[in-house]
């Protein structure tokens, strides 16, 4: 039997949303960067428990919705080419490059396999010998010490018919470029717990500090997202946020320092495109030319051009903070959960999915 039933009101902490209330005494902006957080809010009904002077902004935290058609058509490229399995994850099937997307293409005929992590990958490339397997290594750099590890593992067992398209996305650089925009006006971030997993929080403490900006590292319940945010607005409103900076106390562990080692022996950071965000300074990683044979851009001679994105909808301005979908024309009317016509609105993550689901109810 199933247990009690609850309304939306019953789950939101009551005394948190009225401490909240109390403190926001001007106005301000906050970006929750998460897409899983912005999920959170969109669920409990932001604007009924958030105070009227608390803006919320979304972030680029959608790893399949920042990657630029250009990198998308290097994929396909790939995946087209005799022999080779694509293994990636189930969002990036449908998100369209230049004129195709690796949905359509293994309607095509291309072996494209959907898994859940890279190791998966690597267990493809066990069982198919004869297969070259190719990982999209899509995410941020959260994700990418799983990516390292199986890397290392598939070069320490002599697996030679794996490699991977390094296109893991580096978060504090893309934040950095958006802040410079002064007509955003962004005065806090609120962090996911995700950072705590990653090996250096030393880009997320100067970041904060360069651009004075109050900061919380929270979990994904409702609960925890309102009391981050409590501490934003406290911080705020003390004018000395470098105070309550959350970074400067995330402690390196054994795991996290093995995690940096793992990742400065098979990647370094480089100049990347991001959707929306245009090309950022070392927000990119690629894979050392020592462990070239496990990297599917040099192997298959690749590059990843500016692809031509002409998407009828406002997924670009939407993830850099510029404007929400409900502004957008094509949400809800061409752009829909079954029919999407740009990354924000296929990715699960992706902030146009959660307005779709939340704010509409519609699936």
């Amino acid at each position: 039997m199933n247990g009690p039933q609850h309304s939306i009101e019953q789950l939101v902490p009551k005394s948190l949303v009225e401490e909240l209330h109390a403190l926001v005494d001007r106005p301000i902006r906050v970006m929750v960067i998460c897409g899983t957080q912005n999920r959170t809010l969109l669920k409990y009904r932001d604007d009924d428990i958030l105070p009227d002077n608390l803006e919320i902004v979304s972030g680029p935290g959608c790893s399949i919705c920042v990657m630029p058609a250009g990198h998308i058509d290097a994929f396909i490229k790939i995946a087209k080419q005799p022999d080779v399995i694509t293994a990636t994850c189930e969002d990036l099937l449908r998100v369209q490059g230049s004129r195709e997307s690796l949905a359509s293409v293994k309607n095509k005929g291309a072996l494209v396999e959907v898994v859940d992590a890279p190791v998966e990958a690597l267990d493809l490339a066990r069982k198919h010998p004869s297969k070259i397997v190719v990982f999209t290594a899509v995410g941020f750099e959260g994700a990418a010490p799983d990516v390292a590890e199986t890397i290392l593992e598939a070069a320490s067992e002599g697996i030679d018919n794996f490699c991977v398209i390094p296109s893991i996305r580096l978060l504090p650089p893309s934040l950095d470029s958006l802040m410079r925009d002064p007509e955003l006006n962004i005065r806090g971030l609120l962090c996911s717990a995700h950072i705590l997993s990653i090996t250096d929080s030393s880009a997320y403490a100067a970041l904060a500090k360069r651009r004075h900006l109050s900061c919380a590292v929270t979990g994904f319940s409702i609960a925890e997202i309102l009391e981050g945010l409590i501490s934003i607005v406290k911080q705020i409103r003390s004018g000395q946020p470098s105070r309550g900076n959350p970074f400067n106390g995330i402690m390196q562990t054994d795991e996290t320092l093995q995690h940096s080692r793992m990742m400065s022996e098979v990647f370094f950071a480089v100049e990347t495109d991001w959707r929306g965000l245009g090309s950022i300074e070392g927000s990119g990683f690629v894979i050392r030319d020592e462990l070239s044979l496990y990297d599917a851009v040099k192997r298959f001679n690749v590059r990843f051009k500016k692809g031509e994105e002409e998407l009828q909808c406002q997924c670009a301005d939407i993830l850099a903070g510029r404007t929400t979908p409900a502004e957008c024309p094509s949400f809800g009317v061409s752009c829909t959960a079954k029919h999407p016509v740009g990354p924000c609105m296929v990715a699960q993550e992706g902030i146009c999915a959660s307005y779709f689901r939340y704010m509409f109810g519609k699936l």
